[in-house]
């Protein structure tokens, strides 16, 4: 049985827009700005059976998160090798957000 989601609060939906207002991480490495994206839960070194934080959250169109050839949960490792880990495009996300 998958553990209940438990629902954002306040702060991390207000957290989470902003990072879907950078747009998808992986065409910003490309040069394409502003691309609507979903939300991506980076799970890199958070605990097994364990959900990541909203904190811990990355920008991605669909086609780089779900649906493309080089899509995170298509084909992980083409992703990584072209757009880098879910850490390092973490630490680029709270870059531009001014988050050390």
């Amino acid at each position: 049985i998958m553990a209940k989601k438990k629902a954002a609060t306040t702060a991390e939906k207000a957290h989470m827009s902003k990072v879907a207002s950078l747009g998808c991480q992986a065409c910003l490495k490309i040069g394409y700005e502003d691309t609507p994206c979903e939300i991506h839960h980076v799970r890199e070194g958070a605990g097994a059976g364990q959900r990541s934080s909203h904190y811990r959250v990355i920008g991605l169109c669909h086609s780089h998160h779900r649906t493309g050839p080089d899509s995170f949960h298509g084909n992980r490792s083409i992703f990584i090798a072209q757009f880098g880990n879910e850490l390092d495009l973490l630490e680029l996300v709270n870059s531009q957000m001014g988050i050390k």
